[in-house]
């Protein structure tokens, strides 16, 4: 494998939150080769979150249909995926077009056999991926070890030591908002008091087992309007709106389906405090070092194996410890302690 890239193309046509883990290794790459042209594959749903990004020369629409909640209609390990995910490989317009672009070197972040294929088909030469997950890695000429237990942004960075890159990059998302997107959040924060904490609630997700719930989220929406040192934002898409139905007035605003990607995260960037599930508003707030509470739904046994593979320092995962004996999910009373404990400190 020549270690010196002229240009590099990185996949991720994955969801919202794994987009924004692969900055760090964007970062990486810009430092390590500055001269190197840098081209990053998204869905069509992600590309807003690359805007502005300095890291980048290139956002490559790949709406791939394997691993992510858009597009992908199958489970991941399927027939139906298997050709869904062949025939975008050797017959998209996405597929012929990177292909066109000569990239001397690609990398698979998430490590999949569909993503391998993708890499060769474009004809580059030097292909990186992820031994021990969800194949493809005999397609590469390198590879990183999948660890469950490695955040995923720390394992994404693994792929620079293997072009010969020992740059230290802190594995934290960015995202890089503009000024008037800025004053705009500010702008929308203006019905709350300078002196009362700015709480978002993002009580979206991509599956309802995976997610705290919204009789939850009500509850403890309610219980939290009572507090008058409070200001509070629900964030998320058209669909979430009715997930917490309660009556708005001069401290409780519900924003969703009202703001765009990057309006979202001006909102969180001038918060305080975030609540939220195992989604793209828990890496939003680790991108900009707002503290979060996340809380998970029945579908996770250990929230500290979450934390270790998507948490921030200062984030807060709480679920399930079914190794400690935990076996319910977090209550909304014991959330409520957790919240107020942490907008103390």
């Amino acid at each position: 494998m020549n270690l010196i890239p002229k240009s590099v193309f990185v996949l991720r046509n994955n969801d919202l939150g794994d987009v924004l883990v692969a900055t760090p290794l964007l970062k990486g790459l810009r430092k390590a080769f500055p001269k190197a042209k840098i081209a990053i594959g998204v869905g069509k749903w992600a590309k807003p979150l690359l805007e502005n990004n300095p890291e980048i020369d290139e956002i490559i629409s790949c709406n791939a249909p394997w691993h992510n909640k858009q597009n992908c209609r199958f489970p991941a390990n399927s027939p139906k995926t298997f050709l869904e995910g062949l025939f975008y490989v050797l017959f998209s317009k996405e597929s012929r077009s990177i292909t066109k672009k000569r990239f001397s070197h690609g990398i698979d972040i998430l490590g999949s056999r569909q993503g391998s294929w993708l890499l060769r088909r474009a004809t580059i030469p030097n292909r990186l991926g992820v031994k021990g997950y969800a194949g493809g890695d005999n397609w590469c000429q390198k590879c990183v070890q999948f660890n469950e237990t490695q955040k995923v942004a720390e394992a994404a960075l693994e792929f620079l030591p293997l072009l010969g890159a020992k740059k230290q990059i802190e594995p934290r998302p960015s995202i890089f908002l503009t000024h008037a997107e800025e004053e705009d959040a500010k702008k929308r924060w203006h019905f709350q008091s300078e002196k009362s904490h700015k709480v978002i609630i993002a009580p979206g997700g991509g599956f309802n087992e995976k997610c705290w719930g919204n009789e939850n989220y009500k509850k403890l929406t309610t219980l939290l309007q009572n507090d008058p040192a409070l200001t509070i934002s629900i964030i998320g898409s058209k669909d979430d709106k009715s997930r917490i139905k309660i009556e708005e007035n001069d401290r409780v605003r519900n924003f969703c389906g009202k703001l765009t990607l990057r309006q979202s995260a001006a909102m969180v960037s001038q918060s305080h405090f975030v609540i939220t599930n195992s989604s793209f508003s828990m890496h939003l707030a680790g991108a900009f070092k707002v503290p979060s509470l996340t809380l998970l739904g029945n579908w996770y046994d250990s929230a500290k194996l979450h934390h270790q593979q998507w948490g921030y320092p200062e984030g807060t995962i709480r679920g399930k410890e079914r190794n400690a004996g935990i076996n319910n999910i977090t209550s909304v009373e014991e959330a409520l302690i957790r919240i107020k404990s942490q907008l103390k400190q």
